[in-house]
């Protein structure tokens, strides 16, 4: 069985995010989670998997569990983030997505947390965000110009695909509406 990797994964970041917001215990989050309009609308979370990103979390140190009673309930472990879990979710928040596969998820759950951090943060990882988006559309027209058959149309379809995220990053109402101050 091969170990659990060193650095949190994507998956990891939405809970950091979701517990900087409010402390809770893992069926609070995993019924948060699965809300109307909320992270669930992008990512799909299981009860098992939730609990063991939970504990490996616990066990990095970049959350913390205390012991609650419940209602009518045995005691249930709630989690905090430590401030090593905030500078971890921070860092994440503050850094473009590197791969155009990746876009969806990744970039949409900075979205999700983008009104609980500086609007700064945002504004600076949108602006990195278009370059690298620029970045992946010359490189991608560059590959193309000397591919054929099979080849060339996967990358003029990610051609489009990047194309249409550096679109989207333009729309006035999307930068207005996460950069602007609280």
């Amino acid at each position: 069985m091969c170990p659990r990797p060193a650095l949190p994964l994507r998956f990891e970041y939405i809970i950091l995010g979701l517990i900087r917001r409010q402390p809770a215990h893992g069926y609070e989050l995993l019924q948060d989670w699965n809300q109307p309009n909320h992270i669930g609308m992008i990512w799909q979370v299981k009860s098992g998997l939730l609990y063991a990103a939970l504990d490996k979390l616990n066990q990095l140190g970049f959350l913390e569990a205390s012991l609650v009673s419940g209602q009518a309930a045995p005691l249930k472990k709630e989690y905090h983030i430590t401030p090593a879990g905030e500078q971890v979710f921070l860092e994440w928040m503050g850094t473009p997505v590197a791969a155009v596969r990746d876009f969806r998820q990744d970039f949409l759950s900075r979205l999700f947390f983008a009104p609980d951090v500086d609007p700064g943060l945002m504004a600076d990882l949108i602006s990195r965000q278009k370059s690298i988006c620029q970045g992946w559309v010359n490189s991608l027209e560059s590959q193309c110009k000397n591919s054929a058959g099979f080849e060339q149309q996967v990358l003029i379809f990610r051609i489009h695909q990047a194309r249409s995220i550096l679109e989207w990053l333009e729309e006035p109402y999307y930068i207005d509406h996460h950069t602007k101050e609280k």
